[in-house]
């Protein structure tokens, strides 16, 4: 928990709704027109990136075996492959909706909001 000088802390009467969305992941708005919008453009970026790299492998992905059969070395480097893109990709979304929500947490410990509405304001 943190501690503060007196008077620097949060004030539990300060309030500031936050909107979440896709295009802007957080839109906070505070008392006496004070706001804060955090860009998604990370987010979009990965994804966007992702589904690119995962069309270009998919022409493997035709020539899977059969239920009950075993593969071959190739598939199997595919899979793995494709299993440590997919984790990397997780990661790397995670990461940016984190940094995004810590800008949301600073501004707000910034302008001494002691409240957080979350939801449609």
């Amino acid at each position: 928990m943190a501690t503060y000088a007196p008077g620097v802390g949060p004030d539990p009467s300060r309030v500031a709704g936050v909107d979440l969305g896709i295009i802007h992941p957080y839109a906070v708005a505070g008392r006496d027109g004070e706001g804060l919008l955090v860009s998604g453009r990370a987010v979009r970026a990965e994804h966007r990136m992702h589904l690119a790299d995962t069309k270009t492998r998919r022409t493997v992905a035709r020539r899977a075996p059969k239920p009950g059969q075993r593969g071959s070395r190739r598939w199997r480097e595919y899979r793995r492959r494709a299993r440590l893109v997919e984790g990397r990709h997780k990661r790397r979304v995670r990461q940016a909706q984190h940094e995004a929500a810590g800008m949301v947490v600073s501004w707000a410990v910034e302008q001494r909001i002691g409240v957080l509405k979350v939801g449609d304001p």
